[in-house]
């Protein structure tokens, strides 16, 4: 093969990997709360300790970084290993620990949350700090990480509310479908 035949393969295969990820990525990226569910139940003076009160049923304690995530096969679920093991490395040694629910076994998260994985911090005080995405952007992992900004949250010495992030695209599985 002659050298300018090989530059033009190596092209048109560097081109049809490109595109494939492209393609790829593409398919993974989508809304966290895509009709606004929890953004407009997060509205309600009463949110905050409804969902407080919810998580005491399901033996939460204070200071737990909870991952909801599902059963089912998600691949979404998978990239947020490393997220949670910032949280728990940045407030772990502020008393905060770590533990996971499957949204099928919490019925009532599921009218909630429109998308796992979801994260919940609750503080040593009971408070909702942050409910949201642990990330944006193509599979979570290429976008924002929002691990310091949510640490933030829950170290803050002022509290009025919960930040809830609804406003969010990356990699997300939608366990209602």
């Amino acid at each position: 093969m002659s050298k300018k035949g090989s530059w033009t393969l190596l092209l048109v295969w560097a081109i049809s990997l490109l595109s494939a990820v492209l393609f790829y990525s593409q398919r993974q990226i989508s809304e966290f709360d895509p009709k606004g569910t929890l953004l407009h139940q997060s509205t309600s003076v009463t949110f905050d300790a409804s969902l407080i009160s919810l998580l005491k049923d399901y033996d939460v304690p204070a200071g737990s970084i909870v991952h909801v995530g599902t059963q089912e096969k998600c691949y979404c679920d998978t990239l947020t290993d490393s997220h949670q093991t910032q949280l728990i490395n940045n407030l772990g040694q502020l008393g905060y620990s770590g533990l996971t629910l499957d949204i099928e076994d919490v019925p009532e998260l599921a009218s909630i949350l429109p998308s796992v994985p979801t994260l919940i911090v609750v503080d040593t005080q009971y408070n909702l700090r942050y409910l949201g995405p642990y990330a944006t952007g193509y599979g979570c992992f290429t976008g924002k990480n929002l691990v310091d900004e949510i640490s933030g949250y829950a170290t803050s010495s002022s509290y009025i509310n919960a930040v809830v992030k609804t406003d969010a695209d990356g990699c997300f599985c939608n366990p209602h479908r």
